[in-house]
């Protein structure tokens, strides 16, 4: 078997958090496939919140890569069996990376599996007690130059470790790795990001029987499980209110009120056109009666509809409930538009998914040309495998649609017609 290099590197480089830090509730990314947060296929249960809590005066993070070189020859590795890497320390543990090139059982078979797991061999006391190490993780497919993680295959998750393993059965489809641009040379990237509480600040309180507030017993400190985050809802009420906008966007007569921080952080572009040194000439500044500068943005190219759902995801980073059916298959090609002129890579690939529901054999090459001219190369690759199949195929040949593909993307059609001469 081809000799494989399966190497590791960790970065020590550690930061101090708050115990509010410590306890926040991870933000697990929206994605395309749901991703069960689960054990190494043995079956654990995650332990129930409301049975205890950690309370950690600080936190400590780290990183490590996890570099597959030779990923063809680890192809051979059998469903269910594992890759073990290097240990690595961070919080005062040690902890590896499972990999399991073929999944971790017969169910994700097509996929890659990924898990952390910690080291018992520390015999730390906490560990040895039952009461486990608080983590929140997140695993991340680099792009080829290790530069940044890519946002379609990145998942988070939270676990009190002990003697078990936590991770993502489907992390990656491995033909959609193979297809992709971040398998090169036969290698790829993994990083793995971790936060736990630091050593001899952690403490447990087992919440077992909490008596009636009247009753005498009760501690005066109660222990409260901190609910999700609900930052998108602050400032979905502030775009909803408009208090403290000072910019206006003018779009088909309608006029939309935002805060010039929040789409600078948002979008790199809003960053450099909001920016009162550098604004577009399709921008007029005014001064407010507190003395500050209010901008004016003329937005040309965009219904008012549709640029107002685009506001509504800059704010709550979610797509408004109104986004489904009919009126979502109208609104997701124009947010994609916007997502790519904004550089907005996390809605584009939220609306590329949602678009996949849509794929018929009487929408498939219209959608395909528009995943090739937005650059959409889930959607596009998902139009694909609809077209891989012969049967399909035919039924498209008869719609009207072919005839805009071949319009907008002849050497798409080209690729089509052979597959059905292949299929007869």
């Amino acid at each position: 078997m081809e000799r494989v290099k399966f190497s590791t590197r960790h970065n020590a480089a550690c930061k101090k958090r708050s115990a509010e830090a410590a306890n926040a509730v991870i933000s697990t990314p929206q994605t395309v496939v749901p991703m069960p947060i689960i054990g190494g296929g043995r079956g654990e249960r995650e332990p129930s919140r409301s049975a205890s809590a950690i309370l950690a005066a600080s936190t400590e993070s780290g990183q490590h890569l996890l570099k597959i070189d030779g990923y063809s020859g680890t192809k051979d590795v059998p469903t269910g069996s594992h890759i073990k890497s290097r240990s690595f320390r961070v919080g005062g543990h040690r902890w590896h990376i499972c990999y399991y090139p073929n999944g971790c059982n017969s169910t994700c078979s097509d996929f890659i599996s990924i898990f952390l797991k910690l080291d018992l061999d520390d015999h730390n006391v906490n560990v040895a007690h039952g009461h486990g190490v608080r983590a929140r993780f997140t695993f991340s497919l680099l792009d080829y130059g290790e530069k940044k993680p890519v946002p379609h295959y990145t998942f988070s998750a939270e676990h009190t470790f002990r003697d078990d393993d936590r991770g993502f059965r489907t992390f990656i489809r491995r033909d959609e790795l193979e297809k992709s641009e971040h398998l090169k040379h036969d290698r790829f990237t993994i990083r793995c990001d971790l936060t736990v509480a630091a050593t001899g600040e952690i403490q447990t309180m087992d919440i077992v029987d909490v008596p009636h507030p009247s009753s005498p017993l009760v501690d005066a400190a109660v222990v409260v499980v901190p609910p999700p985050s609900d930052l998108h809802r602050h400032l979905g009420g502030l775009l909803a209110t408009g208090e403290g906008a000072d910019v206006t966007f003018v779009v088909d007569n309608r006029t939309f009120a935002a805060h010039r921080c929040v789409l600078m952080a948002r979008s790199p572009v809003f960053h450099a056109e909001l920016s009162l040194s550098t604004c577009p000439t399709t921008t007029t500044t005014t001064t407010t009666n507190d003395g500050g500068a209010a901008v004016v943005v003329q937005i040309e190219d965009m219904e008012a509809q549709d640029f107002e759902a685009f506001l509504h995801y800059v704010y709550t980073d979610s797509l408004p409930p109104e986004s489904k059916g009919s009126a979502a298959a109208a609104m997701l090609p124009d947010l994609v538009a916007a997502a790519n002129r904004y550089q907005m890579e996390r809605l584009r690939l939220v609306c590329e998914e949602k678009l996949r529901e849509f794929v018929d054999v009487t929408t498939v090459a219209v959608i395909l040309a528009f995943a090739v001219d937005h650059h959409c190369l889930g959607l596009k690759e998902a139009c694909l495998r609809f077209l891989e199949d012969p049967e399909n195929l035919r039924e498209v040949v008869k719609t009207d649609g072919l005839e805009h593909l071949s319009k907008s993307c002849p050497s798409v059609l080209k690729d089509m017609i052979a597959k059905l001469a292949a299929a007869q």
